[in-house]
């Protein structure tokens, strides 16, 4: 008997019902009869090259899924073909079929989630509690009763690099005379040359409404485990659109290129200053591919404040926007201070 189920026919061979995917199963699940369906998986291994972006073929993928804008807060999301309707996962709205509807890609690759949401939970609630400065309050119950994972559309690019630089970096001596008196020197040095990196998976979320702070406080993925894509790996969760084009996010990816670039070469000095430096950075064999990745988000309120925080739903690595206890901030800051303090007063007496 064959076990696997085609990307357009996951309702159960059963009973008929919706199937979802079980990330624990790594298969189709059904909470009807606990049926339990294989699906196709196969190892992602090959980027699209850059000069074939004006290739790209939607029909497949408009076939199996709609496209829908939420008119309450904007959101693109995908129903696929099974479904007829589900609610907004940023605002709770109910998306129907006849709204708008909007062209997209097809994802080349998927990482599917590895935690179910009973994991993602658990995992969740332990994450937030090793967050610094959280009110003491908030620490004993972290809210998780509106926990949801979405897939991210995300544009992933590769590049090998050639750069040429120059600069000027400072270092800083500080002396200390016979008298305890202390003054600094600084050195100064030219450094110029050339330097060949090859930047892989450098990612840059498209979401309508996540950004790429956001995202980068719950990275990284191991895009290495991801598969073709399939949409069996989507059933029972959201999939966003991507809003900004293959272009726009390449910007994005060559900033943080040049970045990375930058710490690489940097990171061959020792200074304590860039005074200058200057870069010029040119790129082959320029690759990208459209992936989807997994994220648990959540929402709450706390003291009449609206919060949203991402989990990677891989790794279960929990971001930013959580409450901060400004009493705590407080403190943390006096008591930098106060060492600060302390340490020049013993160099002080040191020096006497």
């Amino acid at each position: 008997m064959n076990n696997n189920i085609k990307a357009n026919n996951c309702a159960c061979p059963s009973c008929g019902a919706p199937m979802r995917y079980a990330p624990k199963k790594k298969s189709l699940f059904c909470n009807n009869c606990q049926t339990c369906k294989n699906i196709n998986s196969v190892s992602f291994t090959e980027k699209s090259p850059w000069s074939e972006r004006g290739k790209l073929k939607k029909e497949d993928w408009a076939k199996e899924t709609t496209s829908l804008k939420c008119p309450s807060c904007g959101a693109n999301v995908v129903l696929n073909k099974l479904e007829y309707s589900k609610n907004c996962p940023y605002c709770n709205s109910n998306l129907v079929s006849n709204e708008q509807i909007i062209e997209n890609m097809a994802p080349d690759a998927i990482i599917p989630f590895s935690l179910s949401n009973e994991e993602a939970s658990v995992l969740y609630v332990k994450g937030l509690k090793k967050k610094w400065f959280l009110p003491n309050a908030f620490k004993k119950a972290p809210p998780v009763d509106n926990i949801k994972g979405i897939y991210i559309p995300t544009f992933g690019y590769d590049a090998d690099t050639t750069s040429k630089y120059s600069g000027t970096l400072a270092e800083h001596h500080t002396h200390r005379d016979s008298k305890g008196n202390t003054r600094t020197t600084v050195t100064y040095k030219n450094i110029a040359g050339e330097h060949k990196s090859q930047q892989y998976d450098i990612l840059v979320e498209t979401s309508t409404k996540l950004n790429q702070l956001q995202f980068n406080k719950i990275l990284p993925f191991n895009v290495s485990k991801s598969v073709n894509f399939e949409q069996g790996f989507i059933m029972g969760y959201t999939v966003e659109v991507f809003e900004n084009t293959l272009e726009e996010c390449k910007k994005i990816a060559d900033s943080i290129m040049t970045e990375n670039i930058k710490r690489e070469i940097l990171s061959k000095y020792h200074y304590d200053e860039v005074v200058r430096f200057n870069m010029h950075t040119e790129q082959r064999n320029v690759k990208f591919a459209h992936y989807l990745l997994p994220v648990y988000k959540c929402d709450y309120k706390y003291k009449n404040k609206n919060y949203t925080t991402l989990m990677n739903g891989q790794t279960g690595k929990v971001g930013g926007g959580y409450p901060k206890s400004g009493v705590k901030i407080t403190f943390f800051v006096l008591m930098i201070i106060a060492i600060i303090g302390g340490i020049i007063a013993l160099i002080n007496i040191l020096g006497d």
